[in-house]
């Protein structure tokens, strides 16, 4: 059974393991800068895991601890879903429909509601806001 780290380890341990990583993240396998790497852990054992972005523990800690609510509870189901998503992704980089969906903001209609929007906030401060 591993052994419980005390709080003043953590840091050497997570620098050794950041160190045996190439000190990349074990997810995205970017460059972590400093004070930007978190020791990641296994919420089901308490294992650590490798040393990740804070960003990418929080996105995959989100995923984790939601993945029952969606159906996902099941490991093979879990792991299964999250290599189909990476490929889908993948697959649809490109557009592969002629369709785009109806809430989409192209950059020209963002950049024309901005404009609107600050034409009504100079119109208002004008008038005082009546």
């Amino acid at each position: 059974m591993p052994s419980k780290l005390k709080a003043a380890q953590v840091a050497p341990v997570r620098q050794q393991l950041l160190a045996k990583q190439g000190r990349l993240c074990a997810v995205c396998q970017l460059p972590i800068p400093k004070d930007n790497d978190v020791l990641d852990h296994c919420h089901k054992h308490g294992a650590l895991r490798g040393v990740l972005h804070r960003s990418c523990n929080s996105l995959l800690g989100v995923l984790e601890n939601n993945r029952a609510r969606y159906g996902l509870g099941d490991d093979a189901q879990f792991l299964a879903f999250l290599q189909n998503a990476g490929a889908y992704l993948m697959r649809h980089k490109e557009p592969q429909t002629p369709w785009l969906h109806p809430t989409f903001k192209t950059e020209e209609e963002k950049r024309l509601l901005k404009n609107s929007r600050a034409r009504k906030a100079r119109a208002a401060a004008k008038t005082g806001g009546k």
